[in-house]
């Protein structure tokens, strides 16, 4: 490789160049990819399986401070939607008391005496007029308020359960993947057992492809036999017993044997 270092830049410039004309941009960056794709295969082969294995448990470690964090957001998410639905709980409790009491001065005031009672007191019929008008717009104000908290709880539990999905299925997954990777290690720890018992190793791809092949040979000689018989049937037609016996006999095991008749070649009773 040294006298790689040797050849003037200028010098490899125009021998790509070449090839590039040669074989065209897009068969030269074929060569290349094909020939990097063979190189991490080859790197890949020769990784070891138990290195690869520590590679998905470090992986999946990396996962867990990611799921906790999640995790914390979600239950911050559940925590807002709880005090937000007891606001919404204790308002409208507020606003139904404030109505009933709002129903009763109007039941009060029901008269045109300019003296009202209420509650135990004497009030002016103005000043009790303007106490109802007073608590009407209070009543109308806390009733914007409930309807917004109402539209901002729904998107909140709109967001929490999509976030809540989102984690779970992160979860799942998560689970499934530490799973295998136990399952991939047992299966390491076997095949470390059976190679230390003994040498004996077979290629099981090319006996997975030879059992392949044997299946695809078995179906091709069946669909050929199966052709050739119907080439058969075709040619000799289907073989049918002829029936020998006399029409009578056929129209009497058919139709019945008429009443007062004996069978065929029998005495007349």
């Amino acid at each position: 490789m040294m006298w790689l270092k040797k050849v003037p830049w200028w010098v490899a410039a125009s021998v790509a160049a070449v090839v590039v004309s040669s074989l065209g941009v897009a068969t030269t960056w074929s060569y290349i990819k094909t020939a990097f794709r063979g190189f991490g295969e080859a790197i890949r082969e020769a990784t070891p399986i138990g290195f690869e294995l520590e590679r998905l448990n470090t992986e999946l470690r990396d996962l867990e401070p990611e799921i906790r964090r999640n995790q914390r957001v979600l239950a911050q998410l559940e925590i807002e939607e709880e005090n937000l639905a007891q606001e919404v709980a204790q308002l409208e409790a507020s606003q139904k008391q404030l109505m009933a009491q709002m129903r009763n001065i109007r039941a009060a005031l029901g008269g045109d005496a300019p003296q009202v009672q209420f509650a135990g007191q004497s009030y002016r019929r103005s000043d009790l007029e303007r106490k109802l008008a007073a608590q009407m717009d209070e009543f109308d104000a806390r009733e914007v308020e409930l309807q917004l908290k109402r539209k901002l709880l729904a998107e909140r539990q709109k967001h929490r359960e999509m976030a809540q999905a989102k984690v779970s299925e992160y979860r799942r997954q998560y689970e499934q993947l530490r799973i295998k990777a136990e399952s991939l290690a047992a299966q390491l720890k076997a095949l470390e057992a059976a190679e230390a018992a003994g040498s004996v190793s077979f290629d099981t791809s090319r006996l997975a492809r030879a059992k392949d092949l044997a299946r695809e040979i078995e179906s091709r000689i069946r669909v050929g036999l199966r052709v050739l018989d119907a080439d058969r049937i075709g040619d000799q037609g289907i073989p049918v017993e002829a029936d020998t016996r006399s029409v009578i006999e056929r129209f009497d095991e058919r139709y019945g044997r008429p009443e007062g008749q004996a069978a065929e070649g029998g005495n007349e009773i």
